[in-house]
């Protein structure tokens, strides 16, 4: 019964059908939003079929995270076992027989050969010796010779099949016990990994010291943001710095069981200082709110003004360069400040931009399956070369008055059929 079960998984068919069906799950993957809060697919699933809005039945099969839901993780554990099965009870045996040596011996089985030589004599010496030189493995019994080159491609289609099962034994991986976690951090700041918004079933997150350092950004010279940048510190449990390095969007930063990306990054608030007749000095923090455009970043606030007969001011912040852009109540242009200057004073009071605190947003991602998905396509393309090897094999029986000869190959047919047009040329009388 097991036995008869496992040939069953042996089928192409069935493989190709699996496959068909992942493909299919993949591609709703693809057209609804994965990983989004309830509100979301409430909002824009709110349609109804046959009275049940889409959004119930998205969260009921788990299409707003497929990827690890059960039975997505059980169609990948079928197509690796199918792949397995076809592997050990089709692919092996067929190597296995392609290393023999056999010998046509009877007239008749040169019949069915791709190509077919009559002649009357040979020269069976002169023709081993250029085999041999042609890379060819040949094997003599008598009167009769056999050859053939390029048996690596035969197991092309077995290290296909053991890729793909390694890129899904991968994949299968880093859902059961990966995660992503997002974070935004002010600089010169202490972190730990909190806000996890991606993990799997048997996820565990480390707990390990992060300090950003700094923050800085790089800008065209049409005033746009070219790449932005975070010096980042990873400390051990007495708070010593043991690894240090500059992350940057597309250079992250490695670890042994981490990968933390540069992503986003944003503006907290401004520090200011009050001072009072040159001699009281309080340092105050101006909080601020981003405002959703489709074109650029922008983040507001609101100034209180100092004396009571005055209006407040609006504070305009469009990036990190350290400048902000005052305006009045009435939405009028007032002036540019940097860092450290004096936004406003009066006969009595100064109260000076002493910095814009800045955040980094931080991508801190452990997939414990990736090492085994490079290697699967590693070893996917490794395949894909060796299957353009030709396998070619090469049959002779020869008598006093009478010779018999053919081959036949998988691939590169009119080069086999040539270098066998020069062998007939050169060997056969």
């Amino acid at each position: 019964m097991i036995k008869r079960f496992f040939k069953y998984l042996a089928n192409l068919k069935l493989a190709i059908l699996i496959l068909l069906v992942i493909s299919v799950v993949i591609s709703i993957g693809t057209i609804i939003e994965q990983n989004r809060e309830i509100l979301f697919y409430q909002k824009n699933y709110s349609t109804l079929f046959i009275t049940i809005p889409v959004w119930k039945i998205i969260l009921f099969f788990g299409l707003n995270n497929i990827y690890a839901t059960w039975w997505f993780l059980l169609l990948l554990g079928l197509l690796g076992l199918s792949l397995a099965c076809c592997t050990i009870i089709q692919q092996l045996p067929t190597l296995k027989f392609s290393r023999r040596y056999y010998f046509y011996k009877q007239i008749n089985q040169y019949n069915k050969l791709q190509i077919k030589i009559n002649a009357i004599k040979v020269f069976p010496s002169h023709l081993g010796h250029t085999l041999l030189n042609k890379q060819y493995s040949l094997f003599q019994q008598a009167n009769s010779f056999y050859a053939y080159k390029g048996l690596i491609s035969r197991v092309g289609p077995i290290v296909v099949h053991l890729s793909i099962i390694c890129v899904l034994l991968g994949s299968t991986l880093g859902a059961l016990k990966g995660f992503n976690s997002q974070e935004l951090i002010p600089k010169t700041e202490l972190f730990h990994i909190q806000n996890v918004i991606k993990n799997g079933v048997f996820s565990s997150v480390p707990q390990k010291t992060f300090r950003v350092n700094d923050f800085w950004s790089i800008y065209t010279s049409n005033g746009l943001i070219k790449q932005f940048y975070t010096d980042l510190s990873i400390l051990n449990g007495q708070g010593k710095e043991v690894q240090r390095k500059t992350i940057s969007v597309n250079n992250p930063l490695l670890l042994k069981d981490l990968i933390i990306y540069q992503t986003d990054w944003g503006i907290l608030g401004l520090r200011l200082k009050y001072i009072k007749n040159n001699t009281s000095k309080i340092s105050l923090q101006l909080p601020i709110s981003k405002i959703n455009t489709s074109n650029q970043k922008i983040w507001i606030s609101s100034l209180p003004s100092i004396q009571k007969d005055k209006k407040s001011f609006i504070i305009l912040i469009k990036d990190n360069r350290g400048q902000i852009s005052l305006y009045n109540n009435e939405g009028k242009f007032l002036k540019s400040s940097n860092i450290g200057d004096v936004i406003y004073n009066t006969d009595f009071i100064d109260l000076n931009l002493i910095d814009v605190i800045s955040s980094t947003g931080i991508q801190i991602k452990s997939d414990p399956g990736i090492k085994l998905i490079y290697f699967g396509f590693f070893f996917l393309m490794f395949s894909s070369l060796i299957s353009y090897i030709s396998f070619s094999e090469f049959w002779l029986l020869y008598f006093p008055l009478k010779v018999i000869s053919g081959g036949k190959t998988n691939r590169a047919k009119v080069k086999y059929n040539l270098e066998f047009l020069n062998f007939k040329q050169s060997f056969f009388g």
